[in-house]
């Protein structure tokens, strides 16, 4: 029997299926060439090199932070994609460009061995032995130790040029202001102050003047939406309030500047920390709104966020709810507790404090909302108490002397200018006239000084201005609002309260007197167009509480 014979090939080894990954820190890092491409680059040469076969559909390109893990979209899908064994190699730059945590590559490796998948690095070889994973811990090590020198060189850095007096600059500057187009030697823009924005600027002084006003920050936001003013970030055509209350909150808009101040503690939003805060010199950022009324609007946003009702189930149950009443013995704020019975007492707050060192006052809502209410008739309808209180109020112009002080001083610098402008018009010869003019440019440079203490000066007279304006209304306010007083509802109510700066303060039944009434008139809370009737929110007094 005849056999034939069938010559012996020996078989190709499968040629190895190859991932790439490559990453950068930042999108700047991105931006600015070809730090990606020239990784996947030295990628791609090392896998022609190893004859593998690369795998166009597993080619991930990361942009993201060193330290974080599982959080990076491309390594989740490198990852998912090797527990499905979809390539037999993953190939990256350096051990570094995988992570710069030892921690990191080792889930990193036990997850590729475990689908039997092969790490390898086109500029490092590291050995598939122990000594081979120490020196790729080292490396690992030695990139951690460098990003925290990085990290820490650009802390300095950043601290340093604020303590110069200039601004930390950034792609995007602050809603209202803009660049200016300073540039340097090489072209681009010098970020170390802001000027005012033409476009922007006038919608943040709106915002602060409705909120002095009285509009809640849903209101503003919902005016501007509907009014089509672009956001702050005009990807969203819709206004936030959140976005509106930060903004409301920004030292800088009254034109302090401060530089490392703004903190980010876990998922609490960020918040500014004075104590930490480095202040820029002034003139750094312009200042869009007076400082009055940057601090009225703090003390609106305090008050209505202390006085909202909006949680609680039976608002109404309770006048003097949100900052009214206070603890006679431990000044916590006084708080409505509803019993089963259907009474609803003010408690105090300090007694929830573990110590239990506050006796503890309380008493039924209805008493005290009462006795308040009863007061606050009797001041509106009691013309000799408003009498007595413009009288008060009605006080001299605190700015009237600097202000004549620093216009005879810009009178006497106008007529010296003169005379020195006539007698540099008679010297003939250039360097006589160099010292006429060298005295000329100081006495300018002085009366641009004055000049901006005389701003300064009227910047302070406004307040008392607008104080002295609305001390004329607030007769006429009180007789308005005293004829309609026993139609007024819960809301209307609470806004005379503020607007005559009311506050209680509670003791217990032993206590004589058992509680104390106080009431301040402030004439900023009265709008001339206040409608005693009316439950509008802009023309309400109670929007409008100031307190000096």
């Amino acid at each position: 029997m005849q056999t034939s014979s069938i010559p012996y090939e020996p078989q190709q080894p499968q040629q190895l299926r190859a991932a790439i990954y490559v990453r950068v820190s930042s999108v700047q890092q991105e931006r600015e060439g070809a730090s990606l491409e020239t990784q996947e680059a030295a990628c791609r040469k090392f896998c022609a090199e190893k004859h593998w076969l690369i795998l166009e559909s597993h080619i991930y390109r990361e942009t993201h932070k060193r330290w974080l893990l599982y959080e990076r979209l491309e390594m989740t899908k490198l990852r998912e994609a090797a527990r499905s064994r979809a390539f037999d190699v993953v190939v990256c730059y350096c051990v570094d460009r995988l992570s710069s945590q030892d921690a990191h590559v080792y889930i990193l490796d036990e997850e590729f061995n475990r689908a039997e998948i092969t790490m390898a690095f086109a500029t490092e070889d590291f050995e598939q032995t122990a000594i081979g994973r120490f020196v790729r811990s080292a490396k690992v090590l030695a990139a951690a130790i460098e990003v925290e020198k990085i990290r820490e060189r650009t802390v300095r850095g950043r601290i340093a040029r604020v303590k110069s007096g200039k601004l930390i600059p950034g792609g995007k500057p602050l809603y209202g202001y803009q660049w200016p187009k300073e540039r340097d030697h090489r072209g681009r823009l010098i970020k170390g102050r802001l000027i005012e924005d033409p476009e922007t600027a006038h919608v943040v002084q709106r915002i602060f003047s409705s909120l002095a006003q009285g509009l809640t920050l849903r209101a503003i936001a919902r005016s501007l939406t509907e009014e089509g003013v672009p956001t702050p970030t005009r990807a969203n055509p819709q206004w936030q309030s959140s976005v509106i209350a930060r903004m409301a909150h920004q030292p800088a808009y009254k034109g302090k500047a401060y530089g490392w101040g703004i903190r980010k503690a876990g998922a609490q939003p960020q918040h500014f920390d004075p104590e930490k805060a480095i202040e820029l010199p002034d003139g750094t950022i312009p200042a869009l709104v007076d400082e009055a009324t940057w601090d009225a609007v703090q003390v609106v946003l305090a008050r209505n966020k202390e006085r909202a009702v909006r949680s609680a189930k039976n608002p109404e149950s309770a006048l003097l709810r949100g900052g009214y009443v206070r603890c006679g013995y431990c000044g916590s704020l006084m708080y409505p507790r509803p019993r089963s019975n259907g009474r609803v007492d003010y408690v105090c707050k300090g007694i929830q404090d573990i110590l239990r060192t506050c006796p503890g006052p309380t008493i039924v809502t209805h008493i005290l909302d009462h006795a308040v209410w009863s007061k606050a008739e009797t001041i509106l309808t009691d013309p000799d108490t408003v009498r007595r209180e413009l009288e008060r109020l009605q006080t001299a112009d605190p700015t009237e002397d600097d202000l004549v002080t620093v216009d005879q001083a810009l009178q006497q610098l106008s007529k010296r200018k003169g005379v020195l402008v006539q007698s540099i018009a008679m010297v003939t010869e250039p360097e006589a006239a160099a010292p006429l003019v060298a005295h000329l440019e100081e006495l300018t440079k002085q009366e641009r000084s004055l000049k901006q203490k005389h701003d300064q000066v009227l910047h302070r007279q406004r307040p008392w201005q607008e104080q002295q304006t609305n001390l004329a209304t607030l007769d006429e306010w009180c007789n308005s609002v005293s004829a309609n007083l026993k139609t007024f509802n819960f809301k209307q109510r609470r806004m005379v309260l503020d607007a005559l700066g009311f506050s209680a303060t509670l003791f217990r039944c032993d206590h004589e007197p058992r509680f104390i009434i106080t009431a301040d008139i402030d004439p900023r809370l009265v709008s001339p167009t206040t409608s005693a009737g009316s439950s509008s929110r802009p023309s309400s007094p109670a929007r409008q509480h100031v307190r000096s």
